[in-house]
């Protein structure tokens, strides 16, 4: 328990004007800045103003301070302490039997929305008075009973409350499927034909192929789903029978998935184009001789295989010719995660500021746009385009470096920037901030190369998870700007993911 001069006490006092504790619908941004990708595991750790609860990093506080006039910051500062093998061994057991088995994101059976992580943190707290310009600041380390109440419970109300981003993200989907209103008068011709329910005999009626096969309920015709997006699955035939038959018999059914319980249905209708729900579909599959209860699964259904593709994903397959791909970092090679469905976004981003204009206007500009923002930065475009440019250009994530000894700590290597981020090398050479932009490994990494050394290709890299520690610091989550260009939008103010297998 720490104590306080009476002088410091003071400095507290001063700064206590319009102090309240935040309630239920405040937003309490204590996990990252609002200019920056700072967090409280950031080397200078992070700064929340007791009046506004805004986050900012040790390069932005000083400003934060002039413009809002607030002295009083609760500073969240947390170091990481590397796991015993132990305790690594009793988390992986945890993770495997802890798979997930519903295409669903941070519900029961679902992905997990926390990345495993090989350390525990160690977190301190203090309150911070910020002086001005040229003036030291003056810390109290909590906790400390000697600070006023109010004071204490405008902290403990901060510690306690949900933290913004979890707030404003919609941590929590799972694929929904609707009704098809082509399901109660489905029509069904009467052809004859009755479907075998040994899947042995199960061929597509145009090519003879017998993986991924779909039932039209209407004409009894089996044919080949689309692609998947890894290469593999069909040739499309189930789709070309429907158009070749007027568009009029929408509903198909993936044989392989029939069990008491249901299966997989979908509508190639225009207006639907999706995993649906068919309340008939006992009715449906008996006009063609499948008794649904004694049916057994024999094949993935399409949530399985989403599934599948986003535990381990061959992103190598996604390389030109199989090329292998060499794992870059620093400036100009920074990463943005994936959010859930924010792989077009990201996408975009990378190529905005690949663009020299773009990176003049946001980068080069950003201490002019931050200086100049609104009271509320996360609701500003340009002030969070710049933050985003900034990572990505000049490589400032945020992160502490890899711990010793993990997975990718002795791969870091230094080099000089490389050309295409000639902000980063002008912030690395006369930056006044003390941050320095990452090493990046452009060089050696070609001269590895050259060479014909084992390069890792970006399967290795663990696909859009953080799972080397070389990759999760030179990496960063734009999820703040996420949530303002996705406000109001159906989709993308969700989770749901956009990217989808063919039927």
């Amino acid at each position: 328990m720490s104590v306080v001069s009476d002088d410091v006490l003071d400095k507290v006092r001063a700064g206590m004007r319009g102090l309240q504790p935040p309630g239920h619908y405040d937003k309490v941004y204590k996990d990252e800045c609002m200019y920056s990708f700072d967090t409280p595991e950031s080397p200078g750790g992070l700064y929340i103003n007791l009046k506004s609860y805004q986050g900012f990093g040790e390069e932005f506080v000083e400003l934060d301070h002039q413009k809002s006039g607030n002295t009083l910051y609760l500073h969240l500062l947390w170091k990481r302490v590397p796991l015993s093998e132990e305790d690594k061994a009793a988390i992986a057991a945890a993770s495997e039997a802890d798979k997930p088995t519903k295409l669903a994101l941070g519900t029961d059976g679902g992905f997990s929305t926390d990345t495993q992580k090989d350390y525990t943190l160690d977190k301190t707290a203090s309150v911070v008075v910020v002086q001005g310009a040229g003036q030291p600041r003056l810390t109290v380390p909590l906790p400390c009973a000697d600070l006023p109440e109010l004071v204490l419970n405008v902290i403990t109300a901060i510690q306690a409350h949900e933290g913004a981003s979890k707030q404003e993200a919609v941590a929590a989907w799972e694929e929904e499927r609707h009704i098809s209103k082509y399901a109660d008068n489905l029509p069904q011709l009467d052809t004859g034909r009755k479907i075998s329910p040994n899947p042995a005999d199960w061929r597509c009626d145009e090519t003879g192929v017998t993986e991924n096969l779909w039932l039209n309920l209407s004409t009894g015709h089996i044919g080949s789903g689309r692609q998947y997006a890894d290469g593999s699955g069909g040739n499309g035939s189930a789709l070309r029978h429907y158009e070749a038959t007027g568009r009029k018999y929408p509903l198909v059914v993936k044989l392989g998935t029939i069990t008491p319980a249901g299966a997989d249905v979908y509508s190639y209708a225009p207006d639907e184009d999706d995993m649906v729900l068919d309340p008939k579909l006992s009715e449906h599959l008996a006009h063609w001789g499948i008794n649904m209860l004694q049916m057994e699964k024999t094949s993935k259904t399409m949530a399985e295989l989403e599934i599948d593709m986003n535990v381990a994903y061959e992103f190598s397959a996604l390389t030109e010719s199989g090329a292998k791909l060499q794992q870059l970092s620093g400036p100009g090679h920074v990463g943005l995660v994936n959010l859930g469905n924010s792989c077009y976004m990201n996408s975009v981003l990378q190529v905005l500021f690949s663009l020299p204009e773009v990176s003049d206007r946001y980068v080069t500009q950003a201490p002019n746009i931050f200086s100049t923002a609104p009271t509320d930065p996360s609701q500003d475009l340009p002030s969070q385009m710049a933050k985003v440019g900034t990572a990505l250009v000049n490589g400032r994530t945020g992160k502490p470096a890899p711990l010793s000894g993990s997975s990718s700590s002795s791969e870091r290597t230094t080099a000089p920037p490389p050309p295409a981020a000639p902000a980063a090398a002008a912030a690395a050479a006369g930056g006044d901030d003390g941050v320095q932009p990452m090493d990046t490994d452009a060089a050696p990494a070609a001269a590895a190369a050259a060479e014909g050394g084992d390069s890792k290709d970006a399967a290795h890299m663990g696909g859009g998870r953080a799972e080397s520690a070389k990759q999760e610091a030179n990496s960063v989550r734009p999820a703040m700007f996420k949530t303002l260009v996705g406000k109001g939008h159906p989709e993308f103010s969700s989770g749901r993911q956009q990217v989808r297998f063919g039927v």
